[in-house]
């Protein structure tokens, strides 16, 4: 496995929830939209004590318009793309762990609990833009080292961090920074890297991927910690950078 790096200081803008998308269009009268929330929960036994336990609270927006549908499609293949059935993911290790085919150099595979937990609520929700901000937390049962840079030690190899879906209620288009950000994109790209640097001690030369969320007319930024980051790789880096790490920008939609 790779040596992980700590990966940022000019504020990358290419993952999905920061990828730029259209501009929102204007011609609507969507303001807000209706939540609901169904939870999916999956806790598994196996032998030698290895569990393995999923949970996912999927949003749905009530209604029927073409952007409506195209939001909610694209919130059902968050869904999806996660441990949502118990023959992949976090179920087929653990599955394959409590039956000795994995090796245990690798793998936690006696007592232990497999998880793969999504979160997610309405951080914002008017002006034609609903934001959920997203707590992801996974173990696959992977072993990592004590220093966090290689598989094979006594550590769990975990993730965990927070995230953010934001759309436009008018098109159903996934926003991106600057999309949602105030000012135009060389003033935008300005505050993301001096945030970076101010609160991540970004380097020159370095970069950070980002991950938002919309909250009271603003953006709040944090680290995107994916991959392996257990036993607080990043807090390594001086200052230390933590899952819950953050600053804020202003925003165009207050």
């Amino acid at each position: 496995m790779k040596k992980l790096i700590v990966a940022s200081a000019l504020a990358l803008t290419t993952l999905a929830g920061l990828a730029t998308s259209p501009k929102v269009q204007a011609r609507s009268t969507t303001k807000s939209a209706k939540v609901s929330f169904k939870q999916y929960k999956i806790n598994k036994k196996y032998k030698n004590g290895v569990k393995a336990n999923y949970y996912f609270n999927l949003p749905h927006l009530k209604g029927k318009s073409a952007a409506i549908k195209k939001i909610n499609k694209d919130l059902l293949k968050k869904y999806k793309s996660s441990s949502y059935t118990t023959s992949k993911g976090i179920f087929a290790n653990a599955k394959d762990a409590s039956k000795g085919k994995l090796s245990s150099g690798g793998f936690f595979t006696k007592n232990c609990t497999y998880y793969d937990i999504t979160k997610t609520s309405v951080s914002y929700n008017k002006n034609g833009v609903v934001s959920f901000k997203v707590y992801y937390s996974q173990w696959n049962g992977v072993r990592g080292g004590d220093d966090g840079t290689y598989v094979g030690g006594n550590k769990r190899a975990y993730t965990k961090m927070i995230t953010g879906w934001t759309y436009s209620l008018k098109s159903g288009k996934t926003l991106g920074v600057f999309d949602t950000a105030k000012g135009n994109k060389k003033s935008i790209q300005k505050k993301l890297d001096d945030g970076v640097t101010k609160y991540f001690g970004a380097k020159k030369g370095e970069f950070i991927n980002l991950n938002y969320y919309l909250k009271n007319g603003k953006l709040y930024l944090y680290p995107y910690l994916g991959g392996f980051n257990w036993n607080n790789i990043y807090a390594k880096h001086n200052p230390p950078i933590y899952y819950n790490s953050h600053f804020t920008i202003p925003s165009r939609y207050k």
